[in-house]
């Protein structure tokens, strides 16, 4: 795959769903349809209320994932090649980090579009702010624009 792939850190979204909606199943089409949209908007009015009440940049989950890449990045040492790209030594294994176009020799940072330690130690080297390695996907205005339709019963 030559694109972005999203699909990558999911877990089956059909038996997630089916477990979520395994209450309702028994009951006539309309019921079903209406339980659905309830738990949606449940879940859409919460997650947009989180995204609001997010403190930081990013996610939470991203934050937590920074502060612990950050601690092993710490460790490492980083020698600059050219331009934006360095070699870094530490951790797992050794690696050529490319800054300018997010990719790394571990293949963490493509992939998920979060700066892996390599590239976070990097960055540092030459004083980036981490938040700015980051894909702008993964910023709570993304994420409350991901969730900031409304659903309204019928």
């Amino acid at each position: 795959c030559q694109g972005d792939r999203y699909n990558i850190k999911t877990s089956n979204i059909a038996e997630s769903i089916n477990s979520a909606l395994k209450r309702a199943r028994g009951f006539p089409v309309q019921f079903l349809l209406e339980f659905i949209r309830e738990k949606l908007g449940k879940w859409f009015w919460k997650r947009r209320e989180d995204g609001l009440s997010l403190p930081t940049q990013h996610s939470r989950g991203v934050e937590y994932l920074l502060a612990v890449r950050s601690e092993i990045a710490d460790t490492m040492t980083v020698q600059p090649i050219v331009g934006w790209r360095f070699f870094v030594k530490g951790g797992k294994m050794d690696c050529v980090v490319d800054l300018e176009h997010g990719k790394c020799d571990c293949g963490v940072y493509a992939v998920e579009k979060i700066p892996c330690s390599h590239a976070i130690a990097a960055g540092t080297s030459v004083g980036l702010h981490i938040s700015t390695l980051v894909y702008p996907v993964y910023a709570k205005d993304f994420l409350f624009a991901g969730y900031s339709e409304n659903i309204y019963p019928c």
